[in-house]
């Protein structure tokens, strides 16, 4: 990126920063409506390699308070499979599963208890017909919340994406603060929203229509911090992004249309929307 574009995104990251200071963090409220996407589609592409993450927004069928955020991202032979129970107007989670294939093939799931998350690995066996919801387990842990945790909602990585999409909504100069859960590893993750830069977007709509060219845009800062001691290596990220993360919305739309932050190996680097499906209305 050129010493230009550097500079912009200093100066973005600052006013965020500074904005953040003098506001009121936001509290979640209930009944927010779905954003207008259903499904959003990124894409990085870095030497050799094109890694790529579908994130789908769907309600529950029998309860409407509840939503599910699927994920599923591939590079190269390797895929992750995540879904996410959540209620739609906390964004706390309820239980969560990560599905890994690669070399070998296992899972994780977490149910978020009163008191505790119960972590499960379940290897995969012999049999391919069995499912991984039935595979064996190979470990168990209750891992506690942080003394810390009081009133704050305990949420999920990818689901930081959904709440920027909410606080950017509500316009500049708004915050929020959440806990994350990673694998074992607890972070206070504070979101700040303000104004974007333009950004050059391309990407296509309903698998028909493109859209392409320069677009104003709102911007969230998200900053992250150890919640106490990390039980393992520090592992939290964001389409595989580390660090200081903004997310640039269209003002327009509302579509994120580009995450930007630092990849291990690559440095700054902006992970761009390559597809959207919108959202039919309810009925």
């Amino acid at each position: 990126m050129t010493t230009l574009y550097d500079g912009i995104i200093f100066i973005c990251l600052s006013l965020l920063l500074a904005c953040a200071a003098h506001s009121a963090t936001e509290k979640p409220t209930t009944g927010h409506p779905l954003p207008p996407w259903q499904s959003l589609q990124f894409e990085e592409k870095a030497f050799w390699a094109t890694a790529t993450a579908t994130l789908t927004l769907f309600p529950d069928e029998e309860n409407r308070s509840l939503w599910h955020f699927d994920v599923l991202s591939s590079v190269v032979n390797n895929t992750e499979q995540i879904n996410i129970l959540f209620e739609a107007g906390s964004d706390r989670v309820i239980k969560r599963s990560r599905l890994s294939r690669g070399s070998g093939q296992r899972m994780k799931s977490y149910q978020y208890k009163d008191q505790y998350v119960l972590r499960e690995r379940r290897n995969q066996t012999s049999d391919p017909a069995l499912p991984p919801e039935e595979w064996p387990v190979s470990s168990t842990q209750e891992i506690p919340y942080p003394a810390t945790k009081t009133d704050t909602v305990i949420t999920s990585p990818y689901l930081l994406m959904l709440i920027a999409q909410k606080l950017q909504s509500l316009g500049p100069n708004k915050s929020r603060e959440v806990l994350v859960l990673t694998d074992r590893n607890f972070y206070r993750v504070k979101l700040s929203s303000g104004r974007g830069i333009p950004i050059d977007v391309d990407y296509q709509v309903d698998g028909r229509s493109q859209v392409s060219g320069e677009r104003e845009t709102l911007a969230v800062s998200i900053q992250v911090s150890p919640e106490g001691r990390l039980s393992d290596d520090n592992d939290f990220s964001l389409l595989g992004l580390i660090g200081d993360i903004i997310i640039f919305f269209d003002s327009e739309s509302q579509l994120p249309v580009q995450v930007l932050g630092q990849a291990p190996r690559i440095g700054k680097t902006g992970i761009n929307l390559k597809a959207v499906t919108m959202r039919t209305a309810e009925k």
